[in-house]
């Protein structure tokens, strides 16, 4: 089965039409196997699409960056070890056949929706993404090469292979398209802003409200 992070499932991304990515319109999927795991992969994207709007969702710009840390470490660990895996066995992403073996299976599932996943969470909420893969030069590097993996196989579907494009573009691997833009770094950054604003004036009426005589329980007159 693929393999997501339990806390973290989320987001279908849409930043530009539907035209961008690879063609691999040319392949066709005989293989019963394999298209039980194109499936499969598609309903896992539209899980992750439910966990990372639960880390947006989150109260407060502390809680995302613990989350999406916690689960950034989760997710390079998966890949580091499922890479040896593949690696070892000799699979070629977009040469070797669908493989049948169940280790290789399941580490070529787990670079897959994991570089995915993290894909969504680096366009949703890429001040929190960028910040991470800047303190650790490993999982950046690890990212340029799961990135590069996935675009080569012929497995994901057609929206997956525009979220690889869109994240390759954010990070500057791939030339940027002219018209490339990703519209939640303004979006989160507001919203961060708006929450800090929030959080200033409930503190400054409270710190107003304190003013009178104290209670000998440690109450305020005005609050009982």
């Amino acid at each position: 089965m693929l393999y997501i992070f339990p806390v973290v499932l989320c987001c279908s991304v849409v930043l530009s039409s539907e035209d961008a990515g690879p063609d691999h319109s040319s392949h066709t999927v005989n293989d019963p196997a394999e298209k039980l795991f194109i499936r499969l992969f598609k309903q896992r994207r539209l899980d992750q699409l439910e966990a990372v709007k639960r880390i947006l969702a989150l109260d407060s710009y502390e809680k995302q960056y613990k989350m999406v840390t916690l689960m950034t470490e989760k997710v390079f660990t998966v890949i580091q070890s499922s890479r040896v895996t593949l690696e070892s066995s000799g699979y070629i992403p977009g040469s070797s056949s669908f493989p049948k073996d169940e280790n290789v299976l399941d580490a070529l599932s787990n670079i897959l929706e994991n570089t995915a996943l993290f894909g969504e969470v680096l366009l949703r909420l890429p001040d929190i993404a960028h910040k991470i893969l800047k303190s650790k030069y490993e999982w950046d590097v690890m990212l340029h090469w799961s990135l590069g993996f996935v675009n080569q196989t012929q497995l994901l579907d057609k929206k997956t292979y525009i979220l690889i494009s869109l994240v390759s573009q954010e990070l500057n691997i791939t030339e940027r398209d002219p018209n490339y833009v990703n519209p939640y770094r303004n979006t989160v950054t507001q919203k961060t802003v708006q929450n800090l604003q929030n959080t200033t004036g409930k503190k400054k009426r409270k710190k107003e409200r304190q003013k009178g005589p104290r209670m000998s329980s440690g109450t305020y007159a005005g609050e009982l």
